[in-house]
């Protein structure tokens, strides 16, 4: 072969190996056309920016392309054949050559990425079945939490009810039982609960008259807590019950803690007493006793907020009540739940060695100022003292 001839051949090759290079940073691939109907159906759901789905027209295209491309090298062949005086069935065989490597290596490229895309259709699957299990982990039907509040009327009320119910909207099969130490409900929190979409029952239950004139401390929200032990032997039969006061901070994780509870579950409580947590003690994994800033003798020295009890148990101990003795709520109400022992409980949030619910103790307070309505009778004032309690 002529050095010229050499010359134009490698010139060729140059310009083909260029033309492929671009092909490859723009065309369509063949990975996308074998994957039109599956593997980018898949992958566009949940990344359509990235995975389009091509259309017959895009196909047509492509084909119309890959003509185009094998033409181009005919037509280059053939020019240098004019040129430099290549036999035709020398150029024949070049033709042939450089259009059986453009498809080859097309190939090529299009099964490593096909695998690539093989194996994020698989990843894509997965996700997908982990997801569609997750769904159906979420629609599965569970035993309902029934969660007792003590309140009373103060200027926190709503806004310690507004917090614990944006608490509650995220936790499944809830039923709210709000029970007002009053004799009349209190409208505004009967229009709170209304507004959070949760299934509750507002109730009442005020402190009998001879506590209130007692010296000294009080039995605070023992009435309230005695109701809702009356309405969940008149109206549940299964699932766990928990008190939880308004003035407490919850982490959401809590109550799917609580939700396994088979008899009577305890955990930590912080910020509680002056030594800030109230807690059973767990000892190389064994019940050891209770950390608590006032034992008092107590059998069950822990937090009102810190156990929870089956629905199933509490009604097998008709007698169960909570008593009117300020300090003693908690451990005459855990011991009328006889027969029942410490090493009974079951211990919850890993271990008790976290801490999902918290004191946090609102600070309290003035009663608002009454409006001068003379001067705002008229004003978007009134609507607003009618939400402050």
């Amino acid at each position: 072969m002529k050095p010229s001839m050499k010359m134009g051949v490698i010139v060729l090759i140059g310009v083909f190996v260029v033309f492929y290079q671009y092909h490859l940073s723009t065309g369509i691939r063949f990975d996308q056309i074998a994957d039109l109907n599956a593997a980018d159906a898949v992958d566009s759901a949940d990344s359509p920016e990235e995975n389009p789905v091509f259309s017959r027209e895009d196909v047509e295209s492509y084909v119309r392309t890959s003509k185009s491309k094998e033409e181009m090298i005919r037509n280059a062949v053939r020019s240098v054949q004019k040129t430099n005086g290549l036999s035709p069935d020398v150029a024949a065989s070049l033709i042939q050559e450089l259009i059986d490597r453009f498809n080859k290596n097309a190939f090529d490229d299009a099964g490593n990425n096909s695998s690539s895309r093989v194996s994020r259709i698989s990843k894509i699957s997965a996700t997908s079945q982990a997801r569609t299990s997750l769904d159906r982990h979420r629609q599965e039907p569970v035993d309902p939490l029934y969660i007792i509040t003590p309140t009373y009327r103060r200027p926190e009320q709503i806004p310690e009810l507004t917090r614990m119910s944006h608490t509650l909207m995220l936790v499944k099969n809830v039923h709210w039982l709000v029970i007002e130490d009053a004799t009349v409900a209190t409208k505004q929190v009967t229009e709170l609960l209304e507004r959070t979409g949760l299934k509750f029952d507002h109730l009442t239950a005020p402190m009998p008259e001879k506590y209130k004139q007692k010296k000294g401390a009080k039995p605070r929200g023992v009435s309230n807590r005695n109701r809702g032990l009356q309405w969940i032997r008149a109206n549940a039969t299964d699932g766990v019950f928990y008190f939880a006061d308004d003035d407490n901070t919850y982490d959401v994780a809590l109550f799917d803690e609580i939700r396994r509870t088979n008899r009577v579950s305890m955990f930590p409580v912080g910020l509680c007493t002056k030594f800030g947590l109230s807690s059973p003690v767990i000892k190389n994994g064994k019940f050891v006793g209770f950390y608590d800033g006032w034992i008092a003798g107590r059998k069950f020295p822990v937090d009102m907020a810190g156990f929870a009890v089956n629905v199933k148990f509490l009604l097998q101990r008709p007698n169960a009540t909570m008593p009117f003795k300020a300090g003693y709520e908690e451990d005459g109400f855990l011991k009328s739940l006889a027969p029942f022992e410490p090493k009974d409980i079951e211990f919850l949030a890993d271990n008790c060695t976290k801490i999902l619910a918290w004191h946090t103790q609102t600070k309290k307070n003035e009663a608002s100022a009454p409006l001068d309505m003379k001067l705002y009778s008229e004003t978007n004032l009134v609507r607003l003292k009618e939400q402050i309690v």
